[in-house]
């Protein structure tokens, strides 16, 4: 089976690669702002309604006007993307007209030898508008507005055209394996970037010590799953940016189905990762914990500091909890597993005859006055049990027949929804 077409966005700062980006994949997946220099991460994303389908990434913006600390890790990533892309889409802005940055990037793409799209972004109906940047090298340049979709079925058709003449065609089909979504959450400076390249074997995102360094959401797919990296989630945001960042955060998660809340294990509990924790049960999602910096902590103190987190954080005690550590390694192939384990209990639906049987315990063993006549399963991710009783239920004697659930079918990371359904009287 033939492999897809790589497809890159590359230019200089504020060019509206980005805005051309989620025009193109027709959601807005890139964080798109007047701020220059905004995509620091790559995006990549299957365009598939076109006749070829082709990855299509987003690269940050080369020669930031101003000193940047990750500015050569964001250089670095934006190499090895041109290096694997089969064609490039070069977007200058036909607003500002040629600048000598986007001359030195032609030149540079030029040593590269790839296929090269010169997209003047940002055009009027003028032809005139395009006239200046002819003297890039890359023929003539194709007119769009990214903001507003013109021009965009004439680059398409282009980029179809470029890819054909290289050997792709339409025969490529997506894989229809079933891998398991998972969102990584938790607050700025835990590790979440370094433990997704861990899990992924490949450095997507831009890891730095600064907090809040990964701004966009990336999903990549590995044979087993969907990674979706998320922006660290603040109590507090001075910039609109970081804002939308862990907004959209949230978002994700919905489009999830395991979250791996990371936990920084040489530190203590926050207020913050218990609100990340009480987002992931509010959208019914399968959760494992993610001890990370586990090699911060002295082997003798390990059991101490796991009956602390426990402790801490015992509205979620379904939830695993391991160590990690993507200084040595550890922890990282068992999170792979565990987070397997957690989805399959997610979707789990037992048979009548499993049903059956935890219904006749029940009713053998239930230790409050109340009488359980019938318990249903009406759904799954998550499992959703329907209980149908002489009387309510109090909150505690919910809380048992969860417990003895969880027991009977090892339900492992996931939440379990308990309906009551109870005879009303009449007034």
């Amino acid at each position: 089976m033939k492999k897809y077409a790589q497809v890159s966005i590359v230019g200089r700062v504020n060019t509206g690669k980005s805005t051309l980006f989620n025009r193109l994949i027709k959601k807005p997946l890139a964080i798109t702002d007047s701020k220059p220099g905004l995509t620091r991460d790559r995006i990549k994303k299957l365009i598939s309604y076109t006749e070829i389908p082709f990855y299509l990434t987003d690269t940050g913006g080369l020669y930031p006007p101003e000193e940047d600390l990750i500015w050569e890790k964001v250089k670095e990533k934006i190499e090895k993307t041109v290096e694997e892309s089969d064609l490039i889409l070069f977007v200058v802005d036909a607003s500002t007209g040629l600048l000598p940055h986007d001359e030195e990037i032609a030149e540079w793409l030029r040593k590269k030898g790839k296929d090269v799209i010169l997209v003047a972004n940002k055009v009027d109906i003028k032809k005139k508008d395009l006239y200046s940047f002819f003297s890039l090298g890359f023929g003539d340049p194709i007119g769009v507005s990214a903001a507003h979709g013109t021009g965009l079925p004439e680059l398409l058709e282009l980029i179809e055209e470029k890819l054909r003449n290289k050997g792709f065609s339409e025969e490529v089909k997506e894989e229809k394996t079933e891998k398991t979504r998972i969102a990584i959450l938790g607050k700025p400076n835990v590790g979440k970037s370094s433990l997704f390249n861990a899990l992924c074997g490949e450095e997507i995102n831009i890891v730095s010590e600064i907090p809040g360094t990964t701004r966009d959401a990336v999903d990549v797919e590995t044979d087993e799953f969907i990674f979706i990296d998320t922006a660290g989630i603040r109590r507090k945001y001075s910039d609109p940016i970081e804002l939308f960042g862990a907004v959209r955060s949230e978002r994700s998660l919905r489009f999830a189905e395991v979250a791996i809340l990371v936990i920084d294990a040489s530190t203590e509990v926050t207020a913050i990762d218990k609100k990340i924790a009480n987002l992931i049960i509010e959208e019914n999602r399968a959760i494992v914990v993610a001890l990370n910096k586990c090699d911060l902590i002295p082997r003798e103190k390990r059991t101490a500091v796991l009956n602390y987190f426990k402790m801490e954080l015992d509205f979620i005690n379904f939830a695993p909890m391991l160590f990690t550590s993507t200084v040595t390694g550890e922890g990282i192939s068992l999170l792979k597993e565990v987070v397997k384990q957690a989805k399959k209990s997610w979707e789990r639906k037992l048979a009548k005859k499993e049903l059956l049987q935890f219904q006749h315990f029940l009713q053998k063993n239930f230790p409050f006055s109340k009488t359980i006549l019938k318990i249903s399963q009406e759904d799954i991710r998550p499992p959703k049990f329907k209980i149908l009783t002489d009387a309510k239920l109090k909150s505690n004697e919910l809380r048992y027949i969860e417990n003895k659930l969880r027991e009977n079918f090892a339900f492992y990371g996931t939440p379990l929804i308990l309906e009551n359904e109870y005879p009303t009287i009449k007034q």
